[in-house]
């Protein structure tokens, strides 16, 4: 379907817009492209700007996706290590924390 909408833009006058049908895989995607541009608000840019903006956006993306790749697993095996050493710590004590709270409430 077409949409024409009245642009106010320096005088630029009707412009179509393409919208898919609803029920089609490609509504879906537009829709998460018309909230991405209107949550960025990148819909305000000129085309260059818009070009430059979403290419720091991947970009910022992509590095946060390489950086828990990298460093992720990592943290997780130390801290998974610290917190089975703790387990083992405890238990080691529990028979002497089971002593002293038996000791204490009877």
């Amino acid at each position: 379907a077409v949409v024409s909408t009245q642009s106010g833009h320096y005088g630029r006058g009707m412009e179509e817009e393409y919208v898919p049908e609803r029920s089609s895989l490609s509504y879906f995607f537009w829709i998460i492209a018309v909230r991405y541009n209107i949550w960025t608000g990148s819909y305000c840019l000129e085309p260059w700007e818009r070009k430059l903006f979403n290419t720091t956006m991947v970009t910022v993306f992509l590095m946060t996706i390489w950086t828990a790749y990298i460093f992720l697993p990592g943290w997780l095996t130390s801290s998974m290590s610290m917190l089975c050493a703790g387990k083992e710590k405890i238990l080691e004590h529990a028979s002497d924390l089971t002593k002293i709270f038996t000791e204490h409430f009877q």
